[in-house]
């Protein structure tokens, strides 16, 4: 997330007479502070101030927009982003962090970055510098909604382009693509592991994590008591264990996978997630899986996203080019709110459950979840609780 950075390393200057085939422009670049060189120049946001001259805008509006972009890549550099690869919440961050907190912009002048930055990102897809079009909310939290009382629950909008829906989960499962049934469903486990029990990357598969003969005994004694669920010995960041209850969704799976396709496959006891030999798999596997069937599946996302949000409306968020950004961690993201959602609706204490599952240490992390959460699917339950009400 962008926020305050010390030092000034660009500066503004104006250009005359440059020529081009309507005649000479005059127009504003954004050069490296110091002497000017050849290498002066900072190429992406004079590119585009060159192109605000072509279109005829005023030489008081290309300046303005001269120095929003340069405070902007100021802060890129600062902090080390390319501007090609922020999200919504680096996006947020700025807006918020940078020029609301530390640089104490007015609301009135915060727009007009946001109207910059709006038009430059437009500008940069148009000429195909970008692979997509940019995605961003320009979300920041405005004196009036802090007056409201918003300030004290600000979302981290990062969340809304990370949220993978059952329908988006069902499409990434129907494109992964494996040389034997036994990996494809094991791979298929693999995802389920993400967003049923919200396990990182590297936890599905290590080996200390799943292993078989501990399963098959949890297993055995849930059956004998009637239990539909079991606790997973998860060994994760920082090498520090946590018990996650493994839901009965994400039982059936692994009972399935464990005593099926394994199990015909003659694999001794070890890691439930492994290669067909037995050998363990590096821990990048889960993410690979994942990247592929997005990609595969992304030429058929749009349709599905479309049936979406015909379905739900306040799903508006889901859209391709946040679909195009989505990475396996995403499935742990997805679990956590839908976590939340999960105590709320059976009176447990999300404050307590969610941590413990999760492996959260900041308290700070479990409240994203929870204000996301009441973004997402609280207020449009009440809002149905309202119509039922009006109906009766």
């Amino acid at each position: 997330m962008l926020r305050g950075y010390g030092c000034d390393a660009m500066k503004i200057k104006f250009v005359k007479d440059i020529a081009w085939s309507g005649g000479p422009l005059n127009t504003y670049a954004v050069l490296e502070d110091g002497p000017i060189t050849e290498k002066s120049i900072v190429p992406v946001p004079s590119l585009y101030l060159i192109h605000l001259a072509q279109d005829g805008q005023l030489p008081n509006s290309i300046r303005s927009c001269a120095y929003d972009l340069r405070g902007f890549f100021e802060a890129l550099r600062a902090h080390e982003q390319d501007w090609r690869r922020l999200t919504d919440f680096d996006m947020s961050g700025y807006l918020y962090g940078h020029l609301k907190t530390t640089k104490s912009c007015t609301d009135k002048t915060i727009e007009r970055h946001i109207s910059t930055l709006k038009a430059f990102y437009a500008h940069a897809w148009q000429i195909g510098m970008l692979d997509a079009p940019a995605s961003f909310t320009y979300l920041y939290l405005s004196t009036e909604q802090k007056v409201q009382g918003d300030g004290k629950k600000k979302v981290n909008f990062d969340l809304f382009s990370k949220y993978i829906q059952k329908d988006i989960l069902s499409s990434l499962l129907g494109n992964i693509k494996a040389k034997s049934p036994f990996e494809k469903e094991r791979d298929e486990l693999v995802l389920h592991l993400g967003y049923y029990c919200g396990l990182r990357c590297a936890e599905v598969t290590d080996p200390r994590n799943l292993h078989t003969a501990d399963l098959r005994r949890r297993i055995a004694l849930a059956e004998q008591s009637g239990d539909k669920t079991i606790t997973l010995p998860i060994i994760g960041k920082g090498d520090k264990l946590r018990q996650v209850d493994c839901p009965p969704k994400a039982l059936k799976k692994i009972k399935a996978f464990l005593e099926g396709r394994r199990s015909t496959e003659n694999i001794a006891d070890g890691s439930l997630i492994c290669r067909r030999n037995g050998a363990s798999l590096f821990e990048g596997h889960a993410s690979n899986i994942f990247k592929s069937a997005r990609i595969l599946a992304s030429t058929k996302i749009e349709s599905v996203i479309s049936e979406l949000h015909a379905k739900d409306p306040h799903l508006h968020f889901v859209t391709k080019p946040n679909f195009l950004k989505l990475t396996f961690h995403a499935l742990r993201h997805t679990y956590a709110t839908n976590l939340v959602d999960f105590c709320y609706k059976h009176g447990y204490d999300p404050w307590q459950y969610v941590p413990e599952q999760m492996g959260h240490e900041d308290e700070a992390t479990t409240k994203d979840y929870v204000v996301f959460d009441g973004k997402l699917h609280r207020r449009e339950k009440i809002r149905q609780a309202l119509n039922d009400d009006l109906a009766d």
